[in-house]
């Protein structure tokens, strides 16, 4: 068992250079866990069969729908895409069932590595500027952060990125955030160079949220919160761009009519094209996973021709009820009501607020479309949350 145990030990610190991994190699180390998982379960047959079934309803809902849709082929690549539903839900089943305990030490270089990345990521992007002799401002940082070589990621996604990173750190540094502090401020700053407003909004939501649960002392309660309020201030009275940004948002005239320079407008068009495409589809089953893109492309020609080629729904939920209605969304939605009640039932409050904040994005973004997406959530809310935290009832302490 120790020469698995060292393996394990070798995937997950894997993982947790995910940001600075190659996309090509993103998904590498994740699909060796599920193969390793596959290799523990047939030596014990230990697995919870019940909670597999139930969260991966959602993925066999989804296969399904390709019965019915008419694009098969494009059905076909979100379903590889939503792979990881199934591989990681069953490491899931089967680590939840075995006597492994992960000590305090593992987790807490775990999340070291995982927020070193994101300050080793940060520094690449600044020695990336400066070789390409790129103008800083605000809109080529976010570009950069899209189309940087062979570490790309869209700036919704590296700002959950940085969610992840800050919340994390609080948790295990919780008694002393000093410990922590630098960490903590370069995820805040590589989330306020992202420009993603859901995300920056939802920061403080679940800053409000671990400050009311977490088990923080006053103290600490009241420095963050004195910072947090500090942070607003700076960011509004001295960054131009970023107070454009939300001005955009806030102020109705700006989005009136569709401006593809403006954000908020090309969101509202979006989401006005999902609704009416929803009212018109079957609502228990959707049309397909396939369709989708077509369908909402047909109502962008009619209704917005601004957009252009524009696919995305920019809300998980409406993409999930154009492809597979209701029973899709409340498959997917049982997946996330099952974290929620295991959570509750193990008083484990930062799982909570994990849980809520991506009930939140969800309304912005399409997060489970795109694989890194998609595996840094799983991986999150099933691991470093959940079994990197949960007691054994006959350990084997993984150091």
């Amino acid at each position: 068992m120790k020469k698995e145990l060292t393996f394990l030990n070798y995937i997950l610190y894997s993982i947790a250079f995910f940001i600075l991994l190659p996309n090509s190699m993103k998904e590498v180390p994740f699909v060796v866990l599920g193969l390793f998982s596959i290799f523990l379960f047939s030596k014990d047959r230990k697995m919870d069969r019940k909670v597999f079934l139930a969260l991966g309803l959602f993925f066999a809902v989804n296969l399904i729908s390709l019965l019915y849709s008419k694009d098969f082929a494009y059905g076909l690549r979100r379903i590889e895409g939503f792979l990881p539903l199934l591989y990681l839900t069953f490491s899931y089943c089967v680590f939840s069932k075995m006597d492994v305990r992960f000590t305090k030490k593992f987790v807490e270089n775990w999340i070291l590595i995982f927020n070193g990345s994101n300050v080793v990521f940060l520094t690449i992007v600044s020695f990336y500027f400066y070789y390409k002799n790129i103008p800083i401002t605000y809109n080529t940082i976010r570009t950069v952060f899209d189309e940087i070589p062979w570490i790309n990621m869209h700036p919704i996604y590296l700002s959950i990125v940085s969610v992840l990173g800050i919340l994390s750190s609080i948790y295990i540094f919780r008694e002393n955030l000093k410990k922590c502090s630098f960490l903590i401020f370069a995820n805040v700053g590589l989330l306020f160079l992202t420009g993603a407003r859901a995300t920056f909004i939802g920061f403080f939501i679940i800053l409000f949220l671990v400050l009311l649960f977490g088990k923080l002392s006053s103290k600490i309660k009241f420095s963050v919160a004195v910072i947090s309020c500090f942070l607003i201030y700076f960011l509004f009275a001295f960054n131009s761009d970023f107070k454009k940004r939300f001005n955009e948002m806030i102020i109705p005239v700006s989005y009136a009519a569709v401006n593809t320079n403006n954000s908020t407008s090309v969101r509202i068009a979006v989401w006005d094209c999902g609704i009416q495409k929803i009212k018109s589809s079957n609502p228990i089953i959707g049309n397909g996973i396939g369709d989708v893109p077509s369908i909402l492309q047909e109502c962008y020609d009619a209704e917005y021709p601004e957009l252009g080629k524009f696919y995305n729904t920019h809300n998980q939920y409406f993409s999930i009820l154009l492809g597979t209605g209701w029973i899709g969304l409340l498959s997917f939605l049982l997946f996330f009501v099952y974290l929620f009640i295991d959570a509750l039932k193990n008083k484990n409050n930062f799982l909570i607020v994990l849980v809520l904040f991506y009930l939140y994005i969800f309304n912005f973004e399409n997060i489970i479309e795109r694989k890194y997406g998609i595996l840094i959530m799983l991986f999150f809310v099933f691991f470093v949350f959940n079994i990197f935290t949960k007691p054994a009832n006959k350990p084997v302490e993984i150091a």
